[in-house]
């Protein structure tokens, strides 16, 4: 779920960019107040929606005079499809539908990826890429607007959770969670990108790469 901290802070969690691990340890510091409607909730459905809004706890957010401080994390986007691919191979997933993106009831960021998993990476990639191009790039900007006050990296995950919390002067055990074991992750599967293809979708994402500072660049 988004989560509303103790603070009055909120939580967002996009998909695949370690959002499992910022709960867990958020949950384990004892900083969370309550969760707060669909698990990756954006911000137009967390504010703006009919449903959402007849949750009590959204009826306090709206009553404070102030703005909630907001924090998500993002990632690079080819890594991106590289963990989704991973998370959705699972046997326990086996690209599972999710709903309907236009549905206020059974809406889920991820229902664009309906419909084009494949037992091989690339092709997966490409079905996407036909599908619904930039859509990582699109996928973030969906929680990265205006209103939210601090975007951290996926990378850099646990220097990004602590600083965000000591800007947000929250008291908490620094070493604990340095110490946080992984929460999550997918099993092993190979991701090897045909160079073409990963040319071609570093192009089709090169705004997120800009926007969220990540080199676009061949190292």
């Amino acid at each position: 779920m988004a989560l509303l901290l103790k603070n009055g802070a909120i939580f967002l969690h996009i998909p695949k960019t370690g959002g499992n691990w910022v709960t867990a340890v958020l949950n384990d510091l004892d900083l969370v107040e309550r969760e707060l409607g669909h698990k990756h909730a954006d911000l137009d459905r967390l504010f703006a929606s009919s449903v959402c809004l007849e949750d009590p706890a959204f009826g306090t957010l709206l009553h404070i005079k102030q703005k909630p401080y907001i924090f998500c994390f993002v990632r690079n986007p080819l890594t991106w499809y590289e963990s989704y691919f991973k998370y959705m191979s699972q046997a326990k997933r086996r690209w599972r539908h999710w709903g309907d993106e236009r549905s206020v009831t059974d809406w889920h960021p991820n229902a664009m990826t309906n419909g084009v998993g494949d037992e091989d990476f690339n092709n997966f990639v490409r079905n996407l890429l036909r599908k619904r191009p930039g859509y990582v790039t699109e996928l973030f900007g969906w929680y990265t607007k205006p209103l939210v006050d601090f975007v951290g990296k996926q990378e850099h995950l646990v220097d990004d959770l602590i600083l965000v919390l000591k800007i947000m002067n929250v008291s908490f055990d620094e070493e604990f969670v340095r110490g946080y074991g992984k929460v999550g992750e997918s099993p092993y599967r190979t991701t090897e990108w045909e160079p073409e293809l990963r040319l071609e979708t570093k192009a089709v994402e090169y705004a997120g790469f800009l926007r969220y500072g990540y080199e676009v660049k061949e190292t």
